[in-house]
């Protein structure tokens, strides 16, 4: 009989060995069937390469779980035992069934589909359930809707995740290893015992899958892999907190799963903007693209090895900050879940851009659509009402603490503290305004016309009750500060969006210009000019990227105008052209001669391009009746 030690380490050689010798074998008969990768716009690989190298994965695990329940080790307690296998064995083998054929010829994606669910189903009646929420027991089709969720969620991110040479199954490696951590802290060396034989696999897998790969996981390895890490991860829920529970996992495969949001973020809102008006363009969640964050890194000009080694690194240290959250939990679970959005902030910044600008792009598209005449017209005077009577419900029971018929002193004093500003906002102009085309005269009159109505309602109150003055005051302080700058935002939105969606415009494109601008003249038709460049570039893409601003007015030098540094005049612009290397000069102001004269000479001396754009009234001559 084995001791403590001696089963984990056989275990892990099981799955590493049987996995090592059956891959060149699955290759072999991969090549032999055709079934190959060829290279194209998604698959960076040089040379037609074997798929399905999964299915010698599959066998490795498998065969180290027989080991690991078939020899009677004592002291290994957990959900790990040959009644479990079984049932893990079938659902494994339905995914299998799906990979293969997925591998082989090809299979529609809600096919697929199917076969996840049924899966995942198979798991739920075998007794792998999500167990509690918030305290409270799951009703049974809510735990069931939740298992179904979780593993098919965790399959299908790695199964897009799979898309360089050693990536998928590195990361399972490194997540199977922060598994296995947390499973130790909560004594259950039971599942353990299976994450060692599936990390022997991957590791027996990835001798032949790392870069240059000579056989790849397929859809029947990428899913197996977040099959089982998905069901192990299920064992962690029961014994935490429901946010200790949710967060650990989703640390633990923090890649992939991070990977999978922005891919189903970024194909609903494709999907949701095309609406069929492309018949030629497929737009949908299940189609594939090359935006997934390997193909992001890959076209930075990272290599493969390089790509890899850097998820491999991200997705290292979300596994350690989950093994933190997990020793310490109470003691230190803030901090690191602080530590956990400061880090989301990051790779949103750096690593959602596309979503980031999409979702602008819908937003402004879904803004512009028409809308019915009767939702135009309450949509604004809804907002307003239920912002201003909600603030003042908020003040008068938190802050004042009016728990005493509440219901029936809020009654009575809106018409004090809403009716006022809510009639100003009506007479004024200010629910006739189409927002999406306002002036900032139109935000300062709202604004005033708020400013107005509170002091009105302060002015009334006084005269009411002039003995609670300091009430009022704050009171009416409390209100303009709560509801007043929702209000006012709810009006400027689209103009937040539509500035965001340009900046993620212009940085989004940087990367790929082929012309570097100056605009000669920061004035009002500086500004038109970006405009019109956003709202054409939002439907065709302009590569030139704008570096800043050149003037005659020295006031301006070095100062920020319309998002962009004013650099210099004239005199600097050689200078500019030589050191920013700029190819071209846009005029977008109206130039003395003696300007229009100099800017030609020195566009032509330094032969670089000179445009100029002009926003002008021209006369249609109609033909003659």
């Amino acid at each position: 009989m084995f001791g403590d030690l001696d089963k984990y380490i056989l275990v892990f050689l099981v799955g590493l060995t049987v996995t090592y010798l059956l891959t060149p074998v699955v290759r072999s008969v991969a090549i032999r069937f055709g079934v190959v990768d060829l290279p194209d716009a998604r698959r960076p690989h040089k040379r037609p390469t074997a798929r399905g190298g999964g299915v010698a994965v599959v066998l490795g695990v498998q065969v180290a779980c027989l080991v690991a329940v078939l020899f009677p080790w004592p002291k290994v307690t957990g959900a790990l035992d040959f009644g479990w296998w079984e049932k893990f064995a079938l659902a494994s083998l339905v995914l299998l069934v799906v990979g293969v054929v997925d591998d082989v010829r090809g299979m529609k994606p809600w096919i697929k589909l199917g076969g996840q669910v049924a899966a995942a189903l198979l798991m739920w009646f075998s007794g792998t359930h999500f167990g509690q929420l918030l305290g409270h027991d799951l009703p049974a089709p809510v735990d069931c809707a939740l298992v179904v969720i979780w593993l098919v969620a965790i399959i299908n991110a790695f199964n897009l995740i799979d898309g360089l040479d050693g990536l998928a199954s590195g990361l399972a490696i490194i997540s199977a290893v922060g598994l296995s951590g947390i499973l130790i802290m909560q004594k259950a060396p039971g599942e353990v015992l299976l994450l060692l034989g599936f990390i022997g696999a991957c590791l027996g897998f990835l001798r032949y899958n790392f870069h240059p790969a000579t056989v790849f996981l397929g859809d029947t390895g990428s899913m197996f892999i977040g099959f089982t890490l998905g069901v192990v991860s299920l064992q962690t829920f029961n014994k935490n907190t429901f946010l200790i529970s949710l967060t650990i996992p989703i640390m633990v495969l923090g890649v992939p799963i991070y990977d999978a949001l922005l891919a189903i973020w970024r194909r609903t809102v494709r999907s949701w903007m095309n609406d069929g008006k492309s018949p030629g363009v497929k737009r949908g969640i299940m189609q594939p693209d090359v935006e997934h964050l390997h193909h992001r890194l890959s076209k930075s000009g990272l290599s493969t090895q390089r790509v890899a080694t850097f998820l491999y690194i991200v997705n290292g240290g979300l596994v350690t900050v989950g093994l933190l959250i997990m020793l310490f939990q109470s003691h230190a679970a803030g901090i690191f879940l602080i530590a956990l959005l400061a880090g989301v902030y990051v790779l949103m910044r750096q690593l959602a851009v596309i979503e980031l600008r999409e979702t602008g792009r819908a937003l402004l598209m879904g803004l512009k659509r028409p809308t019915h005449s009767t939702f135009k017209a309450l949509a604004y005077p809804v907002w307003d009402m239920t912002w201003l009577a909600g603030s003042l419900a908020l003040i008068m029971w938190f802050i004042e603490e009016q728990r005493v018929d509440f219901w029936h002193t809020w009654f009575m004093d809106l018409p004090v503290w809403v009716t006022p500003t809510f009639s100003l906002l009506a007479l004024s102009r200010t629910y006739v305004t189409h927002w999406q085309r306002a002036r900032l005269r139109d935000v300062l009159m709202v604004l005033f016309w708020l400013q107005t109505g509170i002091i009105f309602s302060l002015g009334l109150a006084l005269v009411i009750d002039p003995l609670a003055a300091g009430k009022w005051v704050l009171r009416a302080v409390l209100v303009a500060g709560i509801s007043h700058p929702v209000i006012i935002s709810s009006r400027l939105v689209y103009r937040c969006i539509e500035e965001l969606v340009f900046w993620l415009k212009r940085h989004g494109d940087a990367a790929v210009e082929t012309e570097r601008v100056l605009l000669y003249g920061a004035g009002i038709r500086a500004q038109l000019f970006l405009k019109d460049r956003a709202m054409k570039t939002s439907r065709h893409p302009d590569t030139r990227q704008i570096l800043g601003f050149i003037d005659d007015e020295k006031a301006l030098y070095f100062q920020w105008v319309y998002g962009f540094p004013v650099l210099g005049g004239l005199k600097e612009l050689p200078r500019l052209i030589e050191r920013r290397k700029i190819n071209r000069v846009i005029i977008v102001s109206e130039l003395v001669p003696e300007s229009r004269v100099a800017i030609q000479e020195i566009a032509a001396q330094n032969k670089i391009k000179l445009s100029e754009w002009e926003p002008e009234e021209h006369e249609i001559v109609l033909p003659a009746a």
